[in-house]
């Protein structure tokens, strides 16, 4: 039903110095620094791109492995870097957050994987999951802000003239949180109505007529409110296919409950009234003609009932299986198209 792609990020600091380069000089000094960097961010993309693009798992974890050790291998190799006539801010900041990306993969990656398996439990845990995360890309975002901190301040020190850089790496990597950001927020509002219905479904197959009352106002709640913040939600680059199917997944229980919800809760009462006629009709040992009029109007409005609760049931359930396919193929498409191609 979901599809998450766990992120984590990861910007190196984009500047060029406009200083002529020789191996001794501070520019030469902090383009090593940044070359480590760049090779993460190209590892990184080719995580990402192959778990978007609907590549093998076992694909998927080999990158993801790569990237582990291109990290590993840059925090060593930039903490064996001497310090630059006695400065070594620049370089200790980086290799720290070397260390904290190496355990966000690690760690990190771990907790949130355990929290996956029970995130479609309930919607708080589905929240807290997706919170989880975007907790992680908040601390390596004010890591990485403390290194091109740490780089600004190293060229000022060393009379290293800073112009900032973007490149196509720059541009996937913006892309890349930007599109799991806006995802979250659509799915999130898609999750909510989606869990409760799922609670009405509970009720409806135990015949808890007070609980399918209680769900089904919970259900038409939810999606109403979850109406109301799609119209606050931009298309996404142009696109608004994802918007638009959770428009419509939303729209599909708000006539489930307004237009159909009616005859199942009808049936349920009727079949209460005839559960307890046919109890006390079972009981009475000489029946007069009234008491077996009875008995068969109850069954004829039981059965009648019945049709109509099978007839709706049968009618929502395709349009609910048509709504979600729509929803799945959105979201695919939604990750297909916007997340960066690269190898």
């Amino acid at each position: 039903m979901k599809r998450f792609i766990l992120l984590f990020a990861f910007f190196f600091a984009g500047y060029a110095a406009s200083v002529a380069q020789d191996y001794n000089s501070p520019v030469e000094y902090m383009s090593v620094i940044s070359r480590q960097s760049e090779n993460i961010s190209k590892k990184f993309l080719s995580y990402v791109s192959a778990s978007a693009h609907g590549k093998r798992a076992k694909k998927v974890e080999s990158l993801r492995s790569k990237l582990l050790d291109e990290v590993q291998e840059a925090r060593m190799n930039i903490a064996g870097l001497p310090s630059y006539k006695g400065d070594k801010a620049y370089r200790d900041t980086t290799v720290n957050f070397m260390k904290l990306y190496y355990n966000v993969l690690n760690e990190d990656y771990s907790k949130i994987i355990n929290m996956e398996e029970v995130a479609e439990q309930s919607y708080d845990l589905m929240e807290a999951y997706l919170l989880a995360q975007e907790l992680v890309d908040k601390k390596l975002d004010e890591a990485n802000d403390r290194v091109k901190q740490a780089q600004k301040d190293f060229a000022a020190r060393n009379n290293v003239t800073l112009t900032q850089q973007k490149g196509e790496l720059d541009d996937m990597l913006k892309q890349v949180t930007e599109l799991n950001k806006y995802y979250h927020e659509v799915y999130l509002i898609f999750f909510r109505p989606y869990k409760q219905e799922a609670y009405l479904m509970e009720a409806i197959e135990k015949g808890n007529i007070t609980g399918i009352e209680q769900n089904k106002s919970a259900l038409l709640k939810y999606a109403q409110e979850g109406l109301q913040k799609l119209n606050g939600i931009k298309a996404f680059q142009g696109d608004n296919a994802l918007t638009s199917s959770c428009r419509a997944m939303l729209d599909f229980y708000v006539m489930e409950v307004n237009d159909k919800m009616g005859s199942i809760s009808e049936f349920f009462l009727t079949k209460e009234r005839f559960d307890a006629i046919k109890k006390e009709f079972d009981k009475k040992g000489n029946r007069t003609k009234e008491d077996v009029d009875a008995y068969n109007k109850s069954v004829n409005e039981v059965n009648s009932a019945s049709q109509a609760y099978n007839n709706t049931n049968q009618q929502l359930n395709k349009k609910r299986n048509d709504a979600l396919n729509d929803w799945n193929k959105a979201v695919n498409d939604f990750f297909n198209e916007h997340t960066p191609h690269y190898k």
